[in-house]
């Protein structure tokens, strides 16, 4: 489900039914960053979609993301899950020692990133610098 907000990029939602519609969320963020050079784009692609991956192979429940500008040109992407007292380790996966690898890519792409609670959700975010 596909709603606006008061964010400069609005709000991609999610069914909690089902597997996140990847290509869908990278249709929207395209849409959102119609104007971003070609390299940007692909990196906020690519961050957004580890992190909703992330979400919904380790938090239970992915809720929502949002994108949002900066004065710089960055972009700023959150990714809301339903698990707040769950922990992000950078370079380790629960799933195997195959996996892990996402949150060092977003670690590499990204200017910043963190997490942040509230109430029952976790907020997972990512500043992709502008080219």
């Amino acid at each position: 489900m596909d709603t606006e907000t008061r964010e400069p990029g609005g709000e991609f939602g999610f069914s909690p039914q089902e597997a996140p519609p990847l290509g869908r969320l990278r249709q929207w963020v395209r849409s959102r960053l119609a104007d971003a050079c070609p390299d940007l784009l692909c990196d906020v692609e690519l961050v957004i979609t580890e992190l909703v991956s992330n979400a919904y192979d380790h938090a239970g429940g992915l809720l929502a993301v949002r994108l949002s500008r900066r004065p710089d040109g960055a972009v700023r992407v959150e990714v809301d899950d339903a698990a707040p007292a769950g922990v992000l380790r950078l370079g380790a996966s629960t799933r195997g020692e195959a996996r892990g690898r996402g949150l060092v890519m977003v670690d590499n792409l990204s200017r910043t990133w963190g997490v942040w609670r509230r109430g029952d959700r976790k907020v997972v975010w990512a500043t992709v610098p502008a080219a």
